[in-house]
């Protein structure tokens, strides 16, 4: 009884195997580019980083905000989206970059590898320091500051 219960299984088994040949032959033959997901990555990182932002100005190659108490610029430099000052990489090997303001939010529209992207970056409306303070001025001549 033991006997044909391994041969079944050995039957089974081989019956098996070419499927699972095809199946790696199948999965090995699709492309898969690791820049895109680097892209992907890059870009929520981004997000991320222009969700605590403050007086974002758009124009239609760069972006200029308020970052951790510095001025900051988000713009293509040759080939790259970096933010400046200092040098902070977001995407790399571009052939064309520019900002698009729709619906309430800002999108990136790049051109890489003969591939066109767009993708929400953050909201065209953002924060303003001025949103905040007590001590702005206002022409009602009104104080929030004295209940």
């Amino acid at each position: 009884m033991d006997l044909i219960r391994n041969l079944v299984g050995f039957i089974i088994i081989l019956s098996l195997l070419p499927i699972c040949l095809l199946s790696f032959r199948f999965t090995a033959d699709i492309p898969f580019t690791y820049s895109e997901i680097s892209d992907e990555l890059s870009i929520a990182q981004l997000r991320e980083m222009l969700l605590i932002d403050y007086d974002l100005e758009f124009a239609e190659y760069s972006l200029s905000f308020r970052y951790k108490n510095r001025d900051c610029t988000l713009s293509q430099v040759g080939d790259k989206l970096i933010m400046q000052p200092g040098t902070m990489i977001f995407l790399s090997g571009l052939d064309e970059l520019h900002f698009e303001r729709r619906n309430g939010v800002i999108y990136v529209c790049y051109r890489k590898e003969n591939e066109e992207y767009e993708r929400v970056i953050a909201g065209a409306k953002g924060f303003y320091l001025d949103d905040f303070s007590d001590n702005n001025v206002r022409d009602d001549g009104t104080d929030r500051s004295e209940g």
